[in-house]
């Protein structure tokens, strides 16, 4: 026979039914979880008031009013507390680190970005920043450090399941994460988990976006480099390093031969069209200073038929399809999702690539949609994933007991 269960254990099986299901509802009564959950009523009861100790829940008022007082005992209400803490979604890129602050449902309190800078190439700075990002955010919410829950940081690297990048040859992946979740750990004491930036894209999508509903998707980044995040049959993959969804492959793949991202190939691939004009008029993008043409601005030429930008278009999206192609060969998906600050102009790519597509793929029919959560993709991932984290440990986590910490005090970091 095995070990007998515990009355402890049977009480957190209790509390974990009652907290599950009072934080996805506005409110409920007493009677309303003894049905849910199959407790008794004291049980159900003293769980609740457990949890309101700890911080998780309130109890409401009773909708009884003065003449109601003949008809017995009101019953009790409660309702899960979302602002019994936060947590902090960070996207530590490589040309600016943005911030989210949010509450325990996933409402945005706040958001910062700061710049990454030429003087940010070093792993003090990029700590620096990463910090200085979320206390910003968390000061425009008006909260405190100490009410903070966990925060979930993406990295343009790829990360195993410690948070940290063990490959050894590519010094841009280390200073995009130098141990970021020990660092932040050790110095607020906060839970910090670090991912993928297009994991977390991933997992934003099938928060919400549209990965919703399909069970197996490839979430493509395509700003200035490719990265992927892959969901198959509703599970985020990762591989034994955190290396899938890594691009390096494309080195090897012909008519693609690098994993250069969307945006820098549109832009790169038109100015050097612009240059080879050599003055001579041709395109509406020669009014456009050259240092500040962007891929946007190359769709909305290709969209009103300038025949430069039709050129450099169609180009990219000869390579991009070969890129989906590669996906569909190697993970299966029902739907790519193309994300970044790229996705909410791209569509005249995507069309091109979805009539180029089918040479490529047995069984055709893979859908490539345009993510419609903008530049916001991986921090809304980040705060996804610090949620998750909420909400599988939460029965270790006391939130009342946290906000009675004291301060971490100030810290000044290097060349702030």
């Amino acid at each position: 026979m095995g070990n007998p269960v515990t009355t402890r254990q049977l009480r957190a099986v209790s509390t974990r039914l009652v907290l599950d299901h009072v934080w996805d509802v506005d409110e409920v009564t007493g009677s309303a979880l003894i049905d849910a959950t199959g407790l008794s009523r004291a049980t159900v009861h003293d769980v609740c008031d457990e949890l309101i100790d700890q911080g998780w829940v309130v109890e409401l008022e009773s909708l009884r009013t003065g003449s109601d007082r003949s008809k017995g005992r009101p019953a009790r209400r409660y309702a899960f507390d979302a602002r019994a803490g936060v947590v902090v979604g960070v996207d530590a890129g490589q040309h600016r680190v943005s911030a989210v602050a949010a509450d325990l449902r996933g409402a945005t309190l706040a958001r910062t970005e700061l710049p990454v800078g030429p003087d940010d190439a070093t792993p003090e700075r990029r700590l620096a920043l990463v910090e200085q990002a979320a206390l910003v955010a968390l000061d425009g919410a008006g909260t405190s450090p100490r009410q903070v829950l966990a925060v979930s940081v993406g990295v343009p690297a790829p990360v195993d399941r410690e948070g940290r990048t063990s490959f050894q040859d590519n010094p841009f992946w280390a200073l995009m994460n130098p141990d970021l979740a020990t660092r932040l750990h050790d110095r607020h004491r906060w839970a910090t988990l670090v991912d993928n930036d297009a994991n977390l894209a991933a997992v934003a999508e099938q928060w919400r976006g549209h990965g919703r509903d399909v069970r197996s998707h490839v979430t493509l980044l395509a700003g200035e480099r490719f990265g992927a995040g892959v969901v198959d049959d509703g599970r985020l993959l990762r591989g034994a390093h955190g290396g899938v969804g890594e691009m390096r492959y494309l080195d090897f793949v012909e008519g693609v031969g690098s994993a250069t991202g969307v945006a820098a190939l549109v832009r790169d691939d038109a100015r050097a069209q612009l240059r080879r004009l050599d003055g001579r008029a041709g395109s509406s993008l020669q009014d456009v200073d050259p240092a500040r043409l962007d891929a946007e601005q190359v769709f909305a030429a290709a969209a009103a038929a300038d025949p430069l930008a039709v050129s450099v278009v169609e180009h990219a999206a000869a390579l991009l399809a070969r890129v989906v192609a590669t996906f569909a060969s190697i993970y299966d998906p029902q739907r790519v999702i193309v994300a970044g600050a790229v996705a909410a102009s791209c569509e005249p790519l995507l069309e091109l690539v979805r009539q180029e597509l089918d040479r490529y793929v047995d069984p055709p029919g893979i859908e490539v949609l345009a993510s419609a959560l903008g530049g916001d993709v991986v921090t809304v991932g980040a705060v996804k994933r610090a949620l998750d984290h909420v909400r599988e440990h939460a029965l270790d986590i006391a939130p009342a007991t946290l906000r009675r910490q004291p301060e971490v005090p100030d810290w000044i970091p290097p060349g702030v």
